[in-house]
């Protein structure tokens, strides 16, 4: 059995599509991938274990309400790790 964070998909999409967009210090892997962990961890995870509960998790979010709720975990995230990026 695999279970799998169907977050984790949408926030990748998000961030993809918005990384050129938000105001940080650093654009490189790992300040992206520090942006990724914690606006995962500001967000409830969607875990599914089949075909049918991806098809409905998806739906939900795809959302406005749901993409506006990770854009803004993704900024907020964004700007803490732009004010202390941890590659010095």
């Amino acid at each position: 059995m695999i279970i799998h964070n169907m977050m984790e998909d949408a926030v990748k999409d998000i961030l993809e599509k918005q990384w050129g967009n938000l105001s940080i210090s650093c654009y490189c892997s790992e300040c992206k991938m520090d942006v990724l962990a914690m606006s995962l961890n500001r967000l409830k995870p969607h875990y599914i274990r089949n075909r049918a509960g991806m098809m409905y998790t998806k739906a939900n979010l795809m959302t406005e309400q749901s993409r506006a709720t990770i854009l803004t975990a993704i900024v907020e995230s964004s700007k803490v790790v732009s004010a202390h990026p941890c590659h010095r």
